[in-house]
């Protein structure tokens, strides 16, 4: 269902757009000032220069967006089809495929595009799926801001806000997560503009209603799906029993700021590294935009470096991760059924959803007793953390932690695909 007062702009636009007119006032009809000012004052006009410079930001960049896609949008023919999946990235197949293939048992043609070449080494489709490659970037947006399908299921968020646009041709726009996750750390608005979304867990369902609640829109449905790709990785995930002698550790980290190696460099690799076998599977982002990073995780004695499309022989290969805010601990946790370490930050919100919604993960604490916090001053100690987390049964601990926070465990393909067809047959 398409909810029109949903694409309505929150008042934030507002406010941006009088933030640009009193910019342009400011910039273009200077008067000279002789007066004494207050460390008070001169605080509030900061800020208010600050606000201006950024809605200023703001303003042109989506200025730049717009001139863009009508740019890029010449010659575009209107794309016809009733299910349209678009998939951004080469690394989000794994969440789709299984959603396809039950999408395929259902009898459910889709149209798939994607931002990217499908050679040989991909997966052949299954019979119904009709492929199309379109362009990366702003580009391939513009053609699918032209699409017309009954739905639209995308990893991508932000509908609506920046570069992706709603296509007044497209019914209904569904997201789905590739990870198990919250609202909290991702950027403003970005499930605002969708008319529904695949939930992975409970806490995310509760998130999305609250901040509802806060901007005071409307609802939109939230289906309690779970995790597709999980589905994948149960049917490749190999176990073993832990080397009493010498385990292995996999160090995974996200990308940003908040990440292990920008955060503490790699001297505690080094120090792990010196009693356990070590797996560092560093950030695909890192290689692009931290090279000299990346290049020194590559010179670590005694380190080896999975850059394998997939992590599922890394996985397999380890008896404890360690990480910090990425999706692949609660894979590691509740697919391999092994302990994992996270580095815990204080809660940073700056800019993100977790901003508006206040307080503390909530999804952190639900899963403490099997993915262990330890605190960021505390990173000197990891090597004796390891081997107590190693002694103990926290293993014991993970099914219970994961039927409550997970939707429909190792079966949320065939969930999907059902949920994709009710909505269908509403529209």
């Amino acid at each position: 269902m398409h909810h029109p007062e949903r694409t309505r702009r929150p008042r934030l636009h507002n406010l941006r757009a009088d933030a640009l007119l009193l910019g342009a006032v400011v910039v273009f009809f200077p008067t000279p000032a002789h007066a004494y000012i207050d460390p008070g004052t001169g605080s509030a006009l900061l800020y208010l220069v600050t606000g201006i410079a950024l809605s200023l930001y703001f303003g042109a960049r989506a200025l730049y967006y717009r001139i863009g896609e009508m740019v890029f949008r010449a010659g575009h023919e209107h794309e016809a089809c009733q299910l349209a999946v678009h998939s951004e990235d080469p690394r989000y197949e794994i969440t789709f495929l299984p959603v396809l293939r039950a999408l395929a048992d259902e009898g459910i043609t889709v149209s798939y595009f994607t931002m990217y070449e499908r050679d040989d080494s991909f997966e052949e489709l299954p019979e119904g799926t009709r492929h199309k490659v379109i362009a990366e970037g702003l580009r391939g947006y513009s053609y699918l801001n032209k699409l017309t399908a009954d739905i639209l299921l995308t990893t991508t968020p932000q509908l609506d806000v920046m570069v992706f646009r709603r296509s007044k041709r497209v019914k209904h726009y569904c997201y789905v997560p590739h990870a198990l996750g919250e609202s909290r750390y991702v950027r403003p608005y970005s499930y605002d503009y969708f008319d529904s979304v695949m939930c992975c867990g409970r806490t995310i369902k509760e998130n999305i209603r609250r901040i509802e609640a806060i901007r005071e829109s409307a609802p939109k449905t939230l289906l309690e799906t779970g995790i597709p790709h999980y589905d994948e990785l149960l049917k490749s995930a190999t176990k073993r029993e832990p080397e009493p002698s010498k385990p292995t550790i996999l160090i995974a980290p996200s990308w940003g700021p908040l990440s292990l190696f920008e955060c503490f460099g790699t001297g505690f690799v080094a120090a792990i590294a010196a009693k356990y076998n070590v797996i560092v599977r560093p950030h695909p982002q890192m290689r692009v935009s931290r090279t000299e990073l990346y290049e020194e995780i590559l010179g670590l004695e005694g380190v080896t470096v999975d850059t394998a499309r997939t992590p599922a022989t890394a996985l397999a290969s380890a008896d404890l991760l360690v990480s910090d805010l990425s999706g692949i601990m609660h894979e590691f946790a509740f697919i391999y059924e092994k302990p994992v370490i996270i580095a815990s930050h204080e809660s940073v919100h700056g800019g993100l959803e977790g901003e508006l919604l206040g307080g503390g993960s909530e999804l952190r604490e639900r899963c403490r007793s099997v993915i262990i916090p330890i605190p960021a001053e505390d990173i000197h100690t990891i090597v004796d953390r390891l081997g107590e987390i190693l002694a103990a049964d926290s293993q014991a601990k993970i099914p219970a932690v994961r039927d409550d926070l997970v939707y429909n465990f190792g079966n949320a393909g065939p969930v999907a695909a059902k949920q994709i067809k009710g909505l269908l047959e509403c529209l």
